[in-house]
């Protein structure tokens, strides 16, 4: 026993070497992972639970500043504790809950590693969209990488390394290059903004802006050695052999075909690139992060004298970002080992001589596993179900958030985010003057008007849904208003439904029956949550249930009467 101690505890150090661990956050986790083994047995390698324990004292850590303050966190990325663990992701989030619960961590700690488990499984669902668009869109095969590039993936040296690295700069980029700078570019923005970054429908829409950006920047280049000539997006007078030119001052556009092509929604999309792609890419220039001119990135982006200094800068920028919030690298989609690190299995051989074409197959294998870990039933022997054709092949989880959101649309058409005449016929029917009540949960002021005291009981439910979305995520969105806006047209359609349903149970009681019901605090409050958890649910918002009735302060037995 003390022999498998020793060995654990040399391999740990050496884990911890490597990371450059700092000796008070090696001590504490070490000390915590002691502790705990002496309560709990821990089935499994050793060193993959003293990898979850350094995980959590990394985030735990507090690191002086050099103004002086104090830091929650130290440099150190999931992504390096893992790979020097050995240890893949899937089976890090699968345990990381246990050593929580075994260590009893507080509430904050457990919130942000469910968000970041989240983002993981958001970033697999959109990756697949990504190498499936990006193959549809340019070339991007064995036959398209520059033979030095294919060397210098395998680790071949090449002649004249010197001179090389002189005029990269000048050489035009390959399809393997704009593959790895326009997903380092899309998650770097999509990781700032924390409303998009756990929202699978906001995330898949950010890709299509991406990916809008990257094929107009390669048509008005005329870069035909890295289009695909198959792509439908293509103008008919390009795929006849003319070079393109731009009509007037407006880049070319291909949002709407992606939306429909790729299961996006084009006015989320477009609202997405105007709030959020576009202002963060001059963001990025007005900083000096990407050179060029912000007027025309669309132009210049795969000029040579630009392209390879704006990759290299945001690699570097997303390698910063990635220490300082101590997350895992979403660069691990694209590398070799992606398979190990990831944790799903690899069905074919990675051959080191053709590491592009190795690579390709374990983003296909990648694609199948996360299509077949969508599926809610279990593939057991007893059920079968592996041997059953799928009710709906084609599904993805992307498609089925769109679809929801699409259900949602269609269901609040037509509507308008104020009562409609048929309510407000309902509202005004019942103008008598009625006495204070002074029954739990009602208001004890009550007037004659029923339509403002409505509308009043609603801007102040949305007043504080919105900022409790503002504050959970750390900035003020258009998408929460978005959100509350859809909100408020299902409160006042299920309003109606429900008064006219009232209507025709109580019939001669309404009248007395309503007013009662129409004073109660809870009530509005209970309704108003039941459409706000629709939107969330059709949006596949991180905000789960029931995150609406804690910021509400709803009683769950009133809010479960209500729905």
């Amino acid at each position: 026993m003390m022999a498998n101690s020793s060995s654990d505890r040399d391999r740990y150090e050496e884990m911890c070497r490597n990371l450059n661990m700092d000796e008070a956050t090696q001590t504490a986790a070490w000390t915590e992972y002691e502790r705990i083994s002496g309560n709990f047995t821990m089935e499994g390698d050793k060193l993959h639970w003293l990898a979850r324990a350094l995980y959590v004292a990394c985030r735990t850590a507090v690191v002086a500043t050099v103004d002086g303050g104090e830091s929650r966190g130290n440099s150190v990325s999931l992504t390096q504790i893992l790979r020097n663990a050995h240890l893949s992701l899937i089976e890090f989030f699968r345990k990381i809950n246990n050593w929580m619960d075994m260590v009893n961590t507080d509430r904050s700690l457990r919130e942000r590693i469910e968000a970041l488990e989240r983002k993981f499984e958001v970033t697999s669902c959109v990756f697949q969209k990504y190498d499936k668009i990006f193959r549809d869109m340019f070339r991007y095969g064995g036959g398209t990488i520059e033979s030095s590039a294919a060397s210098a993936a395998a680790g071949t040296p090449s002649t004249g390394t010197t001179r090389s690295r002189k005029s990269k700069s000048s050489k035009a980029c390959s399809p393997r290059e704009l593959h790895r700078f326009c997903w380092t570019l899309y998650i770097y923005v999509k990781g700032h903004f924390p409303s998009v970054n756990g929202d699978l429908v906001n995330s898949h829409h950010l890709l299509l802006c991406c990916m809008d950006t990257f094929f107009a920047g390669a048509l008005v280049n005329n870069r035909r050695d890295l289009l695909n000539p198959e792509f439908k997006g293509l103008p008919e007078s390009f795929k006849e052999g003319n070079n393109y030119k731009p009509e007037g001052e407006n880049n070319p556009c291909v949002v709407d075909f992606l939306c429909e092509r790729y299961n996006g929604i084009s006015r989320e999309a477009r609202a997405v690139r105007e709030h959020y792609w576009r202002p963060y890419l001059k963001k990025l220039y007005a900083e000096k992060v990407l050179k060029g001119d912000e007027e025309s990135f669309v132009i210049n982006l795969f000029e040579m004298a630009h392209f390879h200094s704006n990759n290299k800068s945001i690699c570097h920028e997303y390698e910063q970002f990635v220490l300082s919030k101590g997350e895992f690298d979403e660069h691990i989609f694209l590398g070799e080992n992606s398979h190990r690190e990831i944790g799903t299995p690899a069905k074919s051989s990675v051959a080191r001589n053709t590491p592009f074409e190795a690579r390709s197959k374990v983003s296909r294998n990648l694609a199948r596993h996360f299509e077949k870990a969508s599926a809610l039933s279990p593939l057991t022997p007893l059920t079968g179900r592996n041997y059953l054709p799928e009710k709906e092949a084609h599904t993805t989880p992307v498609s089925n958030a769109t679809q929801s959101v699409l259900k949602l649309q269609t269901l609040v058409s037509g509507c308008q985010r104020k009562p409609g005449s048929a309510l407000l016929a309902l509202l005004q029917s019942d103008t008598m003057t009625r006495p204070l009540i002074t029954r739990p949960f009602v208001s004890r002021t009550f007037g004659s008007d029923l339509t403002t005291s409505v509308e009043t009981r609603l801007e102040r439910l949305k007043k504080t849904i919105f900022e409790g979305l503002c504050e959970s995520v750390g900035e003020m969105t258009e998408f929460a208003q978005q959100r509350v806006a859809i909100a408020t047209v299902l409160y006042y359609k299920f309003l109606e439904l429900i008064l006219n349903a009232e209507r025709a149970r109580l019939k001669e009681s309404f009248q007395s029956s309503v007013s009662i019901l129409l004073a109660m605090d809870v009530f509005h409050a209970s309704v108003f949550a039941c459409c706000f958890e629709i939107v969330l649910f059709s949006y596949n918002s991180p905000f789960c249930f029931p995150w609406i009735i804690d910021n509400l302060k709803i009683p769950p037995y009133h809010f479960l009467a209500s729905s």
